[in-house]
């Protein structure tokens, strides 16, 4: 099973480019399946892009667990000739090393190929190699500069490199500059890439030694085998996904589990559609805070309500929450009034709320019952500025969620939460 892990010594270091630009160079020759490390639902649809439609899937050690994690990376990687998985921060980053793109590659066995931002650097480029090498005792296999100014600067940055391969280099080109957000790089569905994957990968193919990073993915340690055998549902009830620029924040394993259940039916809020009769309503984190005058009237937001007081199962995350609450106030200070299920009323604009979430179930629910620990991720900008609920679903262990470390508010059987989850680590819920 071939297969390398990109990663780097920090965060914004042209991992998800030149990852999606390594994909697109080798989707040329082969089949590639992208994978991307940690709770990230952006950078996976670079990836898709880059491959011409394949999906990319999460491998999240702290919410999915060991197990699940090789499992996903056997069976999803299964019919393709090679499996390039994107870190997540820099190399060691995480809770601890416990959670890191480090410990990933361990747990699977996978060699790494590092990209090093050599913009401001020269020679102290090999004490970063060396000091990541080390640090853990990493199986990296390679190195690929980027942002190098020209090939003297290579050279410079080539020779302080000692007992890894280089692999070759990125010049600098403002042609693969992406936009970025609050949440980081711009959605796929907001802003098209082609552009910028098709330059890298050409960069890619001129510059940097694709058979040797092959070679490297070839040497890969083998994996176990799975039992991918999954019960199929003879007669599927129907979910129904909101997708759309609002709503995008999906696990693509998350989706491909419904589907063992449920025939998949998705619609826009901000185009005003809804389902008939589902058994699942699903509405996923997103941008809604960018599309505030578009949901406000939309008629979508009546029909999730009738649906919700017909007792129809509704998971709504994150911007789920709050699209489902009475009212978001805009980055324009207007108050924009929304679904109306939960008595909560949401300001867009505020501080940063990113890191791991863990929760202690209080009540039964969709996703898990009563006493359950279950784990996901928080993700945003938004805060509550009305919190009418006084019942909560569940207790923080870990994490901020809706007021006073209590995350979820329940109506009959919506529910709706800051976390984002992983269906796959989930032990007992309706799904």
């Amino acid at each position: 099973m071939p297969r390398i892990l990109i990663s780097s010594d920090r965060s914004d270091s042209g991992k998800t480019l030149i990852s999606s630009g390594l994909m697109r160079a080798l989707s040329k020759r082969i089949k590639v399946r992208p994978f991307k490390a940690g709770p990230d639902f952006i950078d996976s649809g670079y990836h898709k892009i880059a491959t011409r439609g394949i999906p990319s899937i999460n491998l999240d050690l702290f919410i999915m667990g060991k197990e699940n994690v090789i499992n996903s990376l056997i069976k999803y990687s299964k019919g393709y000739d090679i499996s390039i998985i994107e870190g997540v921060m820099g190399l060691y980053d995480g809770i601890g090393l416990d959670y890191s793109t480090y410990q990933l590659s361990e747990i699977t066995k996978t060699p790494i190929i590092l990209i090093i931002n050599c913009e401001n650097i020269g020679s102290t480029t090999g004490a970063i190699i060396k000091g990541l090498k080390d640090y853990g005792n990493a199986k990296i296999a390679g190195v690929i500069f980027n942002k190098i100014s020209s090939e003297g600067h290579f050279n410079y940055c080539k020779s302080s490199v000692k007992d890894t391969e280089v692999l070759g280099y990125i010049p600098f080109s403002k042609d693969v500059i992406v936009p970025s957000r609050h949440l980081g790089l711009y959605t796929t569905e907001d802003y098209n890439p082609e552009k910028a994957i098709n330059t890298i990968s050409k960069l890619l193919e001129e510059y940097v030694d694709i058979d040797k990073i092959m070679e490297i993915a070839n040497s890969a340690e083998d994996l176990p085998e799975v039992n991918d055998l999954e019960i199929q549902d003879t007669e599927k009830k129907v979910a129904a996904i909101a997708y759309d620029a609002a709503f995008n924040f999906y696990y693509q394993e998350n989706i491909d589990i419904l589907k063992r259940k449920f025939q998949i039916k998705f619609f826009s809020p901000l185009n005003g559609e809804t389902v008939e009769d589902p058994d699942l309503i699903y509405i996923g984190g997103g941008y809604p805070e960018l599309y505030l005058k578009e949901l406000e009237s939309s008629i979508t937001s009546s029909w999730i309500k009738k649906e919700s007081y017909k007792g129809t199962k509704i998971l709504a995350e994150c911007g789920g929450l709050m699209y489902t609450s009475k009212y978001i106030i805009g980055f324009d200070g207007k108050k924009y009034n929304m679904s109306n299920i939960f008595d909560l009323g949401i300001s867009a604009k505020g501080k940063l709320t990113i890191g791991y979430t863990e929760l202690l179930t209080l009540e039964n629910s969709i996703l898990s019952k009563k006493g359950e620990k279950i784990r996901g991720h928080e993700f945003h900008i938004s805060f509550p500025v009305e919190v009418n609920e006084e019942k909560f679903v569940f207790k923080n262990l870990r994490g901020k969620g809706i007021k006073d470390g209590y995350d979820g508010v329940k109506v009959q059987e919506s529910l709706a939460t800051y976390t984002h989850f992983h269906f796959a680590s989930l032990q007992s819920s309706a799904f």
